[in-house]
């Protein structure tokens, strides 16, 4: 994956996956018959692993409020800025290559598994709300990406803290149904 983030998509060659995971171009060949299908694969292997680890935690802290689950999805996230970082970056280069229908399904399928571990871990059965703090998390590593890591995590984090238990107990729910009124 980090020669993809590091290069970009176009500008990787199969021979250089070949020589980067030491093993012959003809056994890349042979398990994935092009270099978008072996994208497409490492992209959908990786999020798939980045969900069963957020699984994993989630099955190890149901007793935890909200707040606390919230927290250690944080924590997952900032412990694997580097990662996230390169995942935001492959992200761009498949949106870039807005005329090819497996990228949209790539990037389709990537987000669709990480906002359903991110509902599955904090249990809110509030889709937006879902949404927002999957937002405010890869809104702030791609703002650190751009500001060169000036915007720092725990002042944003602190500020979702604040608000979190207003936006997950209900009060934003009550403006909900105000609004559709």
């Amino acid at each position: 994956m980090g020669l993809f983030a590091k290069r970009g998509y176009a500008m990787v060659t199969m021979r250089e996956i070949s020589k980067e995971l030491r093993v012959s171009t003809g056994s890349l060949y042979h398990y994935f018959p092009t270099k978008e299908v072996l994208f497409e694969e490492m992209a959908k292997w990786v999020v798939r692993e980045d969900a069963k680890q957020l699984v994993d935690i989630r099955d190890r802290n149901r007793e935890k409020s909200v707040s606390e689950k919230l927290e250690l999805l944080f924590e997952f996230v900032r412990e694997r800025e580097g990662h996230f970082r390169d995942l935001i970056l492959l992200a761009c280069d498949l949106y870039r290559r807005e005329d090819s229908e497996p990228a949209k399904a790539i990037l389709k399928d990537c987000s669709s598994i990480f906002r359903s571990a991110i509902e599955s871990h904090l249990d809110l059965r509030n889709p937006e709300m879902e949404n927002l703090f999957f937002s405010v998390l890869i809104g702030t590593i791609f703002q650190r990406m751009m500001d060169q890591g000036t915007v720092d995590f725990e002042k944003t984090f602190e500020i979702v803290r604040v608000f979190a238990p207003f936006l997950t107990g209900g009060l934003f729910m009550e403006f909900k149904k105000i609004g559709n009124e």
